[in-house]
């Protein structure tokens, strides 16, 4: 709540006569300290904060009195301010063992790494408490990405104190620094035997647990949190983004408004709450709630992106796009933003842009149901609905459970990851005159599940609605094997291909059959029917190539990709791989051509420009080849594999000063890319015979 302006000019007064009353009333800075502690036991931060300041005013150098106010500073999230009194602290005198590593927390929470590492040493005792500062300083090494050097300073610090659960907790980081979470839940569990009340091991803990899918395990160990620390807000934004999950919105709720009650200024609470607005379907007020967290933050990467999925319901697209954009431009992985961005671009009316936007992520997520979904509407927008088609089967089969593709009434709170996705199919399926899209979806589904009888009950429902589809008898065969029941699926594949010659899944699925028998040659004949119904059928080519390498045959697998890149100009898989086939056997000038159809076909495609690249290169052709990859690189922005890539020419080329700020270009993207790491290596030690 605002305070009016009148109100606001008497504050310094009403202040100044507070203090007056407690001077007068001869009260010691002592004695508030001791209230303030008492009232902080008692649950009442906010008097105890009064006081606390009131013991300053008495006496500046108050140690105590600046240790306490820290603390609460620390815990409302307001970490500079912490700062500033451990430090105000320490200078009058309060004992730095203890001092120190709050100091320490202070700066991490500020991600102030090299601060923590310039301004904190560690005492020269190889006590318990310093071991305690180095675990802290190993935490600063890992936020700056040395992870070895965080190793070396644990691995001290353990052999100081083996029974101290924050090296433990700082161990546990390194461990998923490394990639480990196995060995991190270890190495938590070993901090929480030390410690059962170690508050911020359970809350790594926590973390791990609802990262790994087990929300009731996660929510359980942050419900341990609130029991230790009952003012932990980040523990009850936790317990908020799990209720949202679970779309318990007014749980979710709660637990945001307790969490602004403790820091009323956290930028993670209010933009929590806008989100649940979001889900709500408050669209505006999502809006209007998430604006002050931009005007304060405009660079916070999660409101950024919830700012653009809002302005996209809204139908602001070129905001959207903006927002959009600074979200994929800081964290390039973002496969939801990447996914709205080309979804906002296709709505723009520009669905080149939204391929280009969308293809770099669908060639390294093609498990995710959201990007082939967005896929799918630029394939319909360029009218291409062969590929949209089969981008929306596509999506619902990798990811039945969490993004069933819908039918036209629901498919876009699909995209959105909408929880009631799977009903809102159910329903389409029983609407009259519905097609068959949500029985398709609602089929793949139960078979992602294992639900194999349900299944066959839903096949034998969407056959009444099209009783002569092929794909109708091609699930009834996958259901079938789901239940060890090979000879009925044999016969359902069979059956399927008796309607359409040319479907290939089925020949596929009896390809699959014939060859865990070892019959590789039955399985040829399935893709050569095929061939036999649609002579270009590209997917048989393809099978038939694979076969033919299945049985060391170089001269079949060559014959079949040549000849599917002939009845396919503009396709790209038969040519990369013809082309790596003929490098592979020393045909570099064959493969060169290749690769340059590769690239005449989709100029602007990475893979192809990836491959001419390299094959230039093997020429030794390192002009062309830095040309193919700088284009790489163009392609793919804010990206350091295409780096390397270039460095990789450059090298080459004998360009080590362009090499090396090439390398150091990619590691200021990825700085654990080990490959620049070692190129960059390579490139100083040249650089000095």
């Amino acid at each position: 709540m605002s305070i009016p302006v009148p109100a606001r000019r008497l504050l310094p007064a009403l202040i100044l006569g507070a203090s007056l009353l407690t001077a007068c009333s001869g009260e010691e800075p002592a004695s508030l300290v001791a209230d303030a502690r008492a009232k902080i036991t008692a649950g009442d931060h906010k008097a105890a904060m009064i006081q606390l300041k009131n013991a300053v005013a008495g006496d500046e150098d108050n140690a105590e009195a600046r240790f306490e106010l820290g603390k609460l500073y620390l815990e409302q999230l307001d970490l500079a301010s912490a700062e500033k009194e451990f430090r105000r602290a320490r200078e009058a005198g309060f004992p730095a063992a203890t001092v120190k590593p709050m100091i320490a927390r202070a700066l991490l929470g500020q991600r102030e790494y090299q601060r923590v590492l310039d301004e904190l040493p560690v005492p020269a005792a190889g006590d318990a408490d310093a071991a305690t500062l180095q675990a802290l300083r190993a935490t600063a090494e890992l936020g700056l990405g040395r992870k070895e050097d965080a190793r070396k300073m644990l691995q001290g610090a353990l052999a100081i104190a083996p029974a101290n659960a924050e090296i433990h907790l700082a161990m546990a980081q390194l461990a998923l620094a490394d990639g480990d979470a196995g060995k991190a839940m270890k190495d938590l569990d070993q901090a929480l035997r030390i410690d059962p009340k170690h508050r911020d091991s359970l809350l790594l803990k926590g973390d791990l647990l609802r990262t790994a899918g087990k929300p009731a395990e996660a929510a359980a160990v942050y419900r341990d949190v609130l029991k230790i620390d009952p003012r932990h807000s980040s523990t009850r934004l936790a317990l908020a983004g799990i209720a949202i999950s679970e779309n318990k919105l007014d749980l979710a709720r709660e637990e945001v408004e307790a969490a602004l009650k403790i820091t009323p200024n956290s930028l993670q609470a209010r933009y929590t709450q806008a989100l649940i607005d979001f889900r709500e379907k408050k669209t505006e007020r999502a809006r209007d709630r998430l604006a002050s967290v931009l005007k304060t933050a405009p660079d916070y990467v999660p409101a950024l992106l919830l700012g653009g999925s809002i302005e996209y319901a809204l139908g602001n697209l070129q905001t959207a796009e903006a927002h959009l954009n600074k979200v994929v431009k800081a964290t390039p992985g973002n496969l939801y933003a990447l996914r709205l961005l080309a979804a906002s671009q296709l709505r723009l009316g520009r669905p080149d842009d939204a391929a280009r936007t969308l293809a770099p992520a669908l060639k390294s997520a093609s498990q995710d149901a959201g990007m082939l979904v967005v896929a799918g509407e630029i394939a319909l927008a360029k009218k291409n609905f062969s590929q949209a088609s089969a981008y929306f089967e596509q999506a619902a089969q990798r990811s039945p459970d969490s993004a069933a593709i819908r039918t036209e009434l629901g498919i876009s709170r699909l995209a959105q990851g909408d929880n009631r996705a799977m009903a809102d199919l159910q329903t389409a399926a029983a609407m009259e005159g519905a097609n068959s899209r949500a029985d398709t979806f609602i089929i793949l589904n139960q078979l992602k599940k294992k639900q194999f009888d349900a299944a066959l009950a839903s096949i034998a429902a969407l056959e009444k609605k099209q009783p002569a589809d092929p794909i109708v008898w091609n699930y009834r065969g996958a259901a079938y094997l789901g239940k060890q029941d090979v000879a009925r699926g044999r016969d359902s594949f069979n059956q399927a291909l008796k309607l359409d010659p040319a479907f290939f899944p089925a020949a596929a699925n009896l390809a699959q059959l014939d060859l865990k028998d070892n019959r590789p040659e039955a399985a040829r004949q399935r893709f050569e029917s095929i061939l036999k119904a649609d002579p270009k059928h590209l997917s048989a080519m393809l099978a038939l190539a694979d076969l033919g390498l299945r049985n060391k045959d170089e001269k079949v697998y060559a014959s079949w990709l040549e000849k599917a890149a002939a009845a396919h100009p503009q396709a790209l898989q038969p040519r990369v791989a013809l082309a790596r086939h003929q490098l592979a056997r020393g045909d570099k000038n064959k493969a060169l051509a290749t690769a340059r159809e590769a690239v005449n076909a989709q100029p602007d495609n990475p893979a192809a420009l990836d491959l001419l690249g390299t094959i230039q290169l093997a020429l030794g052709d390192t002009t062309n080849a830095l040309g193919s990859y700088r284009k790489l690189a163009e392609r793919l922005p804010r990206q350091a594999a295409p780096l390397a890539k270039v460095a990789t020419a450059q090298i080459a080329a004998k360009d080590m000063a362009g090499a090396r700020k090439t390398l150091q270009d990619a590691l200021s993207i990825q700085p654990d890319f080990l490959d620049a790491q070692l190129m960059l290596g390579g490139v100083e030690i040249q650089g000095t015979l």
